[in-house]
């Protein structure tokens, strides 16, 4: 750390003459070393505290701020995220084009500029602590009430909680009945998929589809129905068969989980996760895929928002640009590239990303993240709830970049405006330790029938309600399901417990359970677990049936082997190696 002096020593005459003008007892005359001394005298006893006074309001704000802060430096970035402006470094003329070149003001007798950054001398930092008083912390705003319109677009408010808890459940059957279906190569769901998702999403998705006039004209396209399919593969829920997904071990035991606990370690392993870079969706901006190292790791950056989401508190509206603008004050931020250069807007060298040093690079590169992250995989969770408006039209950062002329959007996600952090989110954040959801309400009325029918007398079923009744059921007819043994035992192999079909049937039917039905559910929880499989075993056919019976009967391999017809034995997986070594003893040996 320098003191005032040695500052002051490194500037040049003419940079000392231009800040004695701030200080009438000082005369600008004489070698340097009498000027850095009159400098000094003017600046000693009570000097630096009439100088401090005569700077304006934002000016004492950016001194008190590097007075405070570590090794006396002033992070513009930080201080123009928290204030709105940065202070005044030079005096202001009209008739100069560039308002950083010029005579210096007061400020610069404070903050001195070396090695790419303003710093307070630490002398300077002692004595200004003395009668400067430290500022206030940075603050995260909220909105007591939202409005009903952004402008002249409406304001779309969608209840993220308890959608993702349906959306779950959902998402898990379509799995476990083969519907879902993603790129072999990218593991990307394709545009069926996608379409299947957004008709059975809670809600559907965030956007309806709408049909482009142009073929230039952007989409929005879907949200949640991209997403899902890549969270259940980040959480490891899922296996893929070629490109159907289908449900791992970890999934099928989802099935009967929790659905808090699920969804609580699906966010957890996503954080983790590298399958994909979310920022890849904002397509318009090329060059991310360029040779070399282009786009910063995925988990820091999702790491550097979760910290401040945690901050956020639970139930309460905020403003994704007031979150923007508190995660640049607080110096919690991230990259998404190595190189901007890289990245460009319809052309790699007009429309670069690092022409001209690219002022607005955190609204353009982190901002957009940090949308998608919000949009697309918190709130597809139930992290947060959130409030958007149409996509056209919502945000005018970027018309000044090369290329976006006839762009109605940067990103699809242009149009999130609110959002807030959830009860559940609160759990999955670990905020809390215990989550409770809230009741669910079933949408139907049933008739549940001795003769194992189930009718539906009352109201339309969910996706979800229907989902369940296929799992269990046959349709046999509009409004109408039979309950069938073959199906029933087919769903405990997979791991269904059919006790969640008697709850989902009496939470819905007014009367008791007939006993046959009773007698069905537990006849077929009993066979459903008849049968269990204990290994994978090697069939082995022998030359003759006196080589089967001597290999069955000698002391040395009978216990690693049955009998299985004249000629046949059986021998399991994990004890072929030592069984092909002890019958090569025997001399004899084994070929497929």
């Amino acid at each position: 750390m320098n003191t005032l002096n040695e500052v002051l020593a490194r500037l040049t005459i003419e940079q000392l003459k231009s800040l004695m003008r701030w200080l009438p007892d000082a005369v600008p005359s004489g070698k340097k070393d009498q000027l850095v001394g009159a400098i000094l005298r003017s600046l000693a006893g009570d000097g630096l505290r009439a100088l401090w006074d005569r700077l304006d309001d934002i000016q004492r704000t950016a001194v008190a701020e590097a007075a405070y802060a570590l090794e006396g430096f002033f992070d513009g970035n930080r201080f123009r995220a928290k204030y709105g402006r940065l202070p005044d470094f030079t005096v202001k003329d009209n008739e100069r084009r560039h308002s950083y070149y010029g005579p210096p003001t007061a400020l610069g007798l404070f903050l001195y500029y070396q090695d790419g950054c303003y710093s307070l001398p630490v002398d300077m930092r002692e004595r200004l602590r003395t009668f400067v008083p430290e500022p206030e912390p940075v603050r995260l705003n909220t909105v007591e009430t939202l409005p009903e319109n952004i402008g002249e677009n409406p304001l779309t408010v969608r209840h993220s909680e308890r959608d993702a808890l349906v959306d779950l459940s959902v998402l898990l059957r379509l799995t476990d009945q083969g519907k879902i279906q993603v790129s072999d190569k990218t593991s990307l769901p394709g545009a069926a998929t996608q379409r299947l998702l957004a008709e059975n999403l809670a809600g559907g998705d965030f956007y309806g589809h709408k049909p482009t006039e142009r073929q230039r004209d952007q989409e929005v396209g879907p949200i949640k129905a991209f997403s899902w399919p890549l969270l259940f593969q980040a959480a490891g829920l899922v296996q893929r068969n070629g490109s159907k997904l289908a449900l791992s071990t970890a999934g099928r035991k989802a099935l009967t989980s929790s659905p808090a606990s699920v969804l609580s370690a699906i966010w957890n392993k996503w954080l983790k996760s590298s399958l994909f870079d979310e920022f890849t969706r904002i397509d318009v901006i090329k060059g991310q895929k360029s040779k070399g190292r282009v786009m910063s790791a995925v988990a820091p950056r999702r790491a550097a928002i979760t910290k401040i989401l945690r901050l956020c508190p639970v139930g309460a509206w905020v403003d994704v640009d007031d979150f923007s603008r508190f995660m640049q004050a607080t110096g919690d931020t991230f990259d998404v590239t190595h190189d901007p250069w890289k990245l460009y807007i319809s052309d790699p060298q007009y429309g670069s990303l690092g022409n001209n040093g690219f002022d607005h690079s955190w609204e353009i590169l982190q901002f957009r993240y940090l949308l998608c992250f919000l949009h697309e995989y918190a709130a597809a969770l139930g992290i947060i709830d959130v409030a958007y408006i149409e996509a056209t039209g919502a945000r005018n950062d970027f018309g000044d970049l090369w290329g976006t002329d006839d762009l109605e959007f940067l990103s699809r996600y242009d149009g999130l405006i609110y959002f807030r952090v959830t009860p559940l989110g609160a759990y999955c954040l670990g905020l809390v330790d215990d989550y409770t959801p809230a009741a669910i309400q079933p949408s139907v009325k049933l008739s549940v029938l001795p003769s194992l029918h189930v009718n539906v007398v009352g109201g339309s079923l969910s996706t979800e309600e229907s989902l369940t009744l296929d799992t269990w059921a046959v349709e046999a007819a509009e409004k109408s399901w039979r309950l069938e043994r073959q199906k029933a035992v087919g769903a405990i192999e997979k791991g269904h417990d059919i006790a969640e079909l008697r709850a989902f049937l009496q939470t819905r039917e007014d009367q008791p359970l007939p006993e046959t039905v009773e007698a069905f559910i537990k006849t077929t929880e009993k066979q459903g677990k008849a049968l269990k499989i204990l290994g994978t075993a090697l069939l082995i056919d022998c030359e003759n049936a006196e080589i089967a019976s001597m290999i069955a009967t000698r002391k040395e391999t009978a216990g690693l082997c049955l009998r299985a017809g004249d000629r046949q034995l059986v021998v399991r997986l994990e004890n072929e190696e030592k069984f092909r070594n002890l019958v090569r003893i025997l001399g004899l040996g084994m070929t497929t």
